[in-house]
């Protein structure tokens, strides 16, 4: 069964709103996207879905499967975000492990491509 903290944090990320997210991730978090440098805290997230979001480029998520087993979890989703004026979308696949603690927390996100 997929935590209640996970399920809110893709619910977020699938309406648009990162910043809702913020929630489902402990204080001490680390947050990895593919090919990136990884963030480390809840404060540093919640700076990067800020600077994500602020810069207006309209995107998608959409989870494809997710699973869980213990205090892990593995997310198959696909992002996309729009590439201009013209109404295209460039899409990835991707799949995300993810970590809970004892709460359910979210302590790690960490993002792989294709």
């Amino acid at each position: 069964m997929v935590p209640v903290s996970l399920t809110a944090a893709l619910d977020a990320f699938a309406r648009g709103a990162p910043d809702d997210a913020l929630s489902s991730f402990a204080d001490d978090a680390d947050y990895v996207e593919a090919g990136k440098p990884a963030v480390h805290g809840r404060a540093a997230i919640a700076a990067e879905f800020a600077r994500f979001t602020a810069t207006g480029v309209p995107f998608r998520f959409v989870v494809e499967d997710a699973f869980a087993g213990g205090n892990r979890a593995c997310v198959e989703f696909r992002f996309a975000v729009a590439t201009g004026t013209g109404g295209g979308w460039r899409e990835r696949a991707g799949c995300a492990t993810v970590r809970f603690d004892d709460r359910d927390h979210i302590t790690e996100w960490r993002e792989y491509e294709g």
